[in-house]
């Protein structure tokens, strides 16, 4: 059986590199997404082939139907004018799944101190790292969604773009404070420690998520699409590690 789930996760990630192609053009941009979505389906069912063990079933299913009630009424009914905030909101809404991941693998471990038989290293590394980009996406996603949507008052946006030296200033502190938990995480993750207390795993992302905030608040709307873009690979990252 794990094979067939090998075999099916190979065939789900073809599937979404010829959908990102199919992209690249409005004639092809239709069968790209459902090449795409497809690809989606067969990764789900990958992953449930895969736990069927499990006994979280109830929870399986709700999620998959909260999803799908959130997801497909405003893809319905969104205009293509509006289709760059509505990507935002989606991409953003990936990059917090991907931290609210990496915050459940440090409780499941007790703080990376239980994968003893683990490449405890790799794991960590890529933890921490999905938990601060997947963080920084979500809330910079948020304020993409609100700038493209015209939520911020019009003072307002040109008062932030004209402070973007301070936020520069202020996303370097957060950028070091990010690194100096995460170190602080990572050497604590010692099979034979204590585990680290879950404040410093919710300071790392809230850390993470002021610096999203600061990143995209001072950039003026007509350059979200190139934000959001950046935004897009940011959460690709994260998803992967």
């Amino acid at each position: 059986m794990s094979y067939l789930v090998s075999v099916l996760y190979i065939v789900a990630f073809a599937m979404f590199i010829y959908g990102l192609m199919g992209l690249t053009g409005p004639k092809t941009a239709v069968r790209g997404n459902y090449i795409a979505a497809a690809g989606m389906a067969v990764a789900v069912i990958a992953v449930l082939i895969d736990i069927r063990e499990t006994d979280n079933w109830i929870w399986i299913v709700a999620g998959l139907a909260v999803g799908v009630v959130l997801g497909v009424p405003p893809a319905l009914r969104t205009k293509m004018t509006a289709m760059p905030q509505l990507v935002a909101l989606f991409n953003g809404v990936g990059g917090g799944t991907v931290a609210l991941i990496a915050w459940a693998e440090f409780l499941d471990s007790d703080g990376f101190t239980t994968l003893a038989e683990e490449p405890t290293v790799p794991v960590v590394v890529g933890s921490l790292f999905a938990a601060i980009v997947g963080s920084v996406s979500f809330w910079g996603s948020l304020v993409a969604f609100a700038k493209l949507q015209e939520l911020l008052n019009k003072n307002l946006e040109r008062r932030l773009v004209g402070a973007a030296k301070a936020f520069q200033l202020a996303n370097i502190v957060l950028a070091l404070a990010a690194i100096a938990l995460a170190v602080y995480i990572g050497l604590r993750a010692d099979p034979a420690g204590a585990p680290t207390s879950a404040v410093w795993i919710v300071g790392l992302l809230l850390v993470a998520g002021l610096m999203g905030l600061f990143v995209v608040l001072p950039i003026g709307g007509a350059d979200m699409p190139v934000v959001i873009s950046l935004l897009n690979a940011l959460t690709g990252l994260s998803a992967a590690a």
